[in-house]
C-alpha cells in the first residue's frame, strides 16, 4: 500500500499564496483588525515583531496572554476561522505551477497510491487531478481537518497545548467533525509513505509522533519519501525526526528506506 500525506507546503509549491503570512497581509485579515478583533491584533503584533507567525502556535500564547480581559475570545476565534476560509477560497483559484515538484509528485505517484490524507483545507488536489485527467481522485482522497467548502474547518491547537480551560473551543478536538478521518488506522501498518509539505510539527504531533517512534524498531517501511523545501526545510525535518525518535535518527535511517527530496529544485 502507498499513502500520500499532504501539508500546506504542497499548495505553496504549486505557487499558491496559502501561508499564514499571506493571510495576515490580506484584506480579509485587515477586516478583522478594523473590527478590533483582539486575536487578530495579537497575531499582527507577533507578525510585525518576527516578520512571520505560526498562527496555531501563537493561539496557545494568546489564550494565556488575554487572561479574562476579553469576553469575546470565542467570537474572535470564530471570526478568524471564517476570514481564513474566505481567503483560501479565493487564493485556491490561482494558477497552478505544473512544473513544480508538487505537481510532478501527484503525476508520478497517484496511480499507485491507495490513500491521500490532506491536511490542507483547499481543493488543490482535485484541481491537479483534473489537469492530469484523473477522475477517481475522490475515492482515494480524505480531508483530515475538513475543507473550506462547508466553512467549518478544523482549526486550532493540539490537546496538549497549554491553554485556559474555558478556552476549550481553541482545540481542534473540540470540533464536532474531529476524528472522522481514518488516518490513525493506516498509520499502524507497513506501507510506502510519501509526505509532501507537512513538517510533522507540534500542531499535528498527535498523528505522527508515536508512528515515527515505532519505525525505529517495529517494522521497516519499503519506501519513506519526505519532501522538504531548501536547507532550512531539511534542518526542520531532521530536528522533528530526531525528537520523535528520541535521538535515534541513525536507527531510524538504517531501518527504513528513507528518501529525502528537496522540493525547491525543479
Amino acid at each position: 500500500m502507498k499513502i500520500i500525506i499532504i501539508g500546506n507546503g504542497f499548495d505553496l509549491n504549486l505557487g499558491l499564496k496559502t501561508s499564514y503570512k499571506d493571510f495576515i497581509e490580506s484584506s480579509y485579515f485587515k477586516g478583522l483588525l478594523e473590527e478590533n478583533n483582539s486575536l487578530a491584533i495579537y497575531l499582527m503584533d507577533k507578525n510585525n515583531l518576527n516578520n512571520w507567525v505560526d498562527i496555531e502556535k501563537e493561539i496557545t500564547q494568546y489564550s494565556m496572554y488575554i487572561q479574562d480581559i476579553d469576553p469575546n475570545v470565542k467570537n474572535n476565534f470564530e471570526a478568524l476561522k471564517v476570514a481564513l476560509s474566505k481567503y483560501l477560497l479565493e487564493v485556491q483559484e490561482g494558477e497552478i505551477d505544473q512544473d513544480s515538484q508538487a505537481f510532478k509528485m501527484i503525476q508520478e505517484e497517484i496511480w499507485t497510491a491507495e490513500k491521500i490524507y490532506n491536511f490542507n483545507y483547499t481543493s488543490t488536489v482535485y484541481k491537479v487531478a483534473e489537469l492530469l485527467g484523473i477522475t477517481d481522485i475522490a475515492s482515494k482522497h480524505s480531508y483530515v481537518h475538513g475543507s473550506i467548502e462547508n466553512m467549518d474547518i478544523i482549526f486550532g491547537v493540539e490537546d496538549k497545548a497549554r491553554i485556559r480551560q474555558n478556552h476549550i473551543f481553541l482545540k481542534k478536538s473540540y470540533n464536532k467533525n474531529y476524528g472522522e478521518t481514518d488516518i490513525g488506522k493506516f498509520l499502524k501498518d507497513e506501507h510506502d509513505l510519501i509526505i509532501f509539505g507537512h513538517s510533522l510539527g507540534i500542531t499535528d504531533s498527535s498523528y505522527f509522533k508515536n508512528y515515527i517512534y515505532k519505525l525505529i524498531h517495529e517494522f521497516n517501511i519499503p519506501q519513506l519519501k519526505f519532501y522538504y523545501y531548501g536547507e532550512n526545510g531539511y534542518d526542520e525535518m531532521m530536528i522533528m525526526l530526531d525528537d520523535y525518535t528520541n535521538n535515534n535518527l541513525t536507527e531510524f535511517k538504517h531501518n527504513n528506506n528513507f528518501i529525502p527530496i528537496d522540493s525547491s529544485k525543479k
